[in-house]
């Protein structure tokens, strides 16, 4: 049977999360410190590990958010007590479902729990991860043309020009991933967790350079009327987490993968919030 408009979007939803899942998580060890977690996830590109023990079975979850709460401050590792184990501060339980639960399921469990990716269990251990990157790739193939506006976000901005010291705890006030750079009212740039850990291996005085030095220029824009299938087929092709919402020369919002998580769980209806 054929179907028109938003009708027809509910099939990609609900197929199995092993469709989209990414196999092979990044996995840890719940005695590794946290300044090598910071650095394999840096290295592997990703913003989480699964915690597991020595029989391979999981007990926990470890994000860029849990290492900037723990990790010392740019230049205050000197003479600071050694590092605590991952183990004492990831996040448990972890959030799983099975690989044949449906898309929208998962999504749903994303934005339960305010989270960014759901694992994939199968006899006790992660066989996958579903990430709201990978959610990008389902509402590419399901054609929905919600308007990117429908679903942004408020952004939170800092100045180009503006010391990283700023920046830094800007983001952790703010409580948000990443926060949007602008030169005047353009975004140039982003300034997220990734960025943030990064500065701990810088000296001191340099926290006082313009954020410009450090930010990423892994950014897309799109009008605020642009489709949410061609943003998230930009988003796949560029492999970037986020979409800055314009209009004119003006930033108007920022759209995660979190955000197209919630359509996703709400079967990508329009007006989904």
């Amino acid at each position: 049977m054929t179907t028109t408009g938003h009708d027809e979007l509910a099939t990609p939803f609900d197929e199995p999360v092993r469709t989209f899942a990414t196999p092979g998580p990044l996995t840890v060890s719940p005695d590794d410190p946290p300044h090598e977690v910071a650095r394999r996830l840096d290295e592997r590109g990703v913003s989480a590990a699964l915690v597991a023990g020595a029989d391979g079975q999981f007990c926990g979850v470890v994000s860029t958010t849990d290492l900037l709460r723990t990790l010392p401050a740019v230049g205050g590792d000197e003479g600071a007590p050694p590092a605590r184990a991952v183990g004492e501060i990831m996040r448990a339980p972890v959030v799983s479902v099975g690989p044949d639960a449906p898309l929208r399921e998962a999504a749903a469990l994303m934005v339960r729990h305010r989270i960014h990716r759901v694992f994939v269990a199968e006899g006790g251990r992660a066989a996958a991860v579903l990430t709201t990157y990978d959610l990008m790739r389902a509402v590419l193939r399901a054609r929905l043309d919600l308007p990117l506006g429908a679903v942004m976000s408020a952004p939170v901005t800092v100045d180009v020009g503006e010391p990283i010291a700023d920046a830094l705890r800007r983001l952790e006030r703010a409580n948000v991933r990443g926060l949007v750079v602008v030169d005047g009212t353009w975004p140039v740039g982003v300034f997220t967790h990734t960025e943030a850990l990064r500065t701990r291996r810088l000296p001191p005085p340099f926290l006082a350079s313009p954020v410009e030095q450090v930010m990423s220029y892994e950014t897309i824009c799109a009008d605020v009327k642009t489709p949410l299938y061609r943003v998230a087929g930009h988003v796949v092709q560029m492999n970037v987490r986020r979409v800055l919402a314009v209009e004119g020369r003006e930033l108007r919002g920022v759209a995660s993968g979190f955000d197209l998580a919630r359509v996703v769980a709400g079967g990508g209806a329009a007006g989904a919030p």
